[in-house]
C-alpha cells in the first residue's frame, strides 16, 4: 500500500510594506520575503514577480548569508531569480524586492490626434511566486503566490461621470470614444454633458460636434487597424 500525504506549500511571510489587492499602474513597491517550510530534498528555490526593475535599484536583493544565484549577480533584475546555497538550503531565505507596477496605458500620436492605448489585463498580476526545485529541476510541495490587480489612476472617476450622464447617446458616445483611445475628446463630451442645462449649447450643435468625433475615432480606428493588419502579414511573412 501507498501512503500519500499531502504535500505542503512554501511559506512566504511578507514583512515591511503591506501588499494592496491592487495598485496604481507604474508605482513603485517595496517588500520583504521571508521563506520558510523549505523541503529537505529542495536544492533550488525559484521566486517570480510580474513587477518591474526600476532604474538604479535591483529587482531583488538577497538578504540571507550563503545563498547562491543561480543565473549570476545579472540575474537580480530578471523577473525570475533562482537560488541555491552549498551544503543545501538553510530554514529560510530573506529576499527584499523593489519593482515597478506594469504600466497598461501608452500614449500616441496618430496624425495629430492623440490616442491612449490600453492593455486590457488588469488582474492576476504576481508580486510574487516562491516554489522549491529538487535537484532535477521538479517541483517539490506547493508553490506560494501573492497577486494584484493594476488600476489606471483617473479612469475609475471617469467611468462614474460617464456613469452619471442621463443622456443615453452622449453616454455611449463618451463610452466609445474613451474605448478607441480618444480620452481627451471622450472628456470633452463629458464636458458638455455636465454643463448646467441654461447653458448648454444648441441641440445640432451637439449633434455637429458628436459626429466630428464619431468621425475621429473611425479614422483612427482604422489607422491603427491597418498597422495591426500589416503587422500581421510582415509576421506571417516571416513565419
Amino acid at each position: 500500500m501507498l501512503l500519500c500525504i499531502p504535500a505542503s506549500a512554501v511559506n512566504a511571510d511578507v514583512t515591511g510594506e503591506k501588499l494592496l489587492n491592487s495598485q496604481d499602474e507604474g508605482v513603485v513597491v517595496n517588500y520583504q520575503v521571508v521563506v520558510s517550510g523549505i523541503p529537505k530534498q529542495a536544492s533550488v528555490i525559484e521566486m517570480n514577480t510580474d513587477l518591474i526593475p526600476v532604474s538604479e535599484t535591483t529587482l531583488w536583493t538577497v538578504e540571507t548569508e550563503g545563498i547562491t544565484l543561480v543565473d549570476g549577480d545579472n540575474s537580480v533584475n530578471n523577473q525570475i531569480l533562482r537560488l541555491n546555497a552549498e551544503g543545501g538550503l538553510p530554514e529560510s531565505v530573506k529576499v527584499s524586492v523593489s519593482g515597478r507596477v506594469p504600466v497598461l496605458t501608452s500614449i500616441e500620436v496618430v496624425d495629430g490626434v492623440v490616442v491612449t492605448t490600453r492593455q486590457t489585463q488588469k488582474t492576476g498580476y504576481i508580486y510574487y511566486s516562491v516554489k522549491a526545485l529538487d535537484a532535477n529541476g521538479n517541483m517539490v510541495g506547493q508553490a506560494s503566490t501573492e497577486t494584484f490587480s493594476v488600476t489606471i489612476p483617473g479612469e475609475a472617476q471617469f467611468m462614474s461621470r460617464v456613469n452619471a450622464i442621463t443622456d443615453t447617446n452622449l453616454r455611449v458616445l463618451a463610452q466609445d470614444l474613451y474605448s478607441k483611445g480618444l480620452t481627451d475628446e471622450a472628456n470633452e463630451v463629458l464636458k458638455y454633458a455636465e454643463l448646467p442645462k441654461e447653458s448648454t449649447m444648441p441641440f445640432m450643435t451637439a449633434i455637429i460636434i458628436g459626429i466630428v468625433l464619431l468621425v475621429i475615432g473611425f479614422a483612427v480606428g482604422m489607422f491603427l487597424g491597418g498597422i495591426r493588419a500589416k503587422n500581421m502579414q510582415d509576421y506571417q511573412s516571416e513565419y
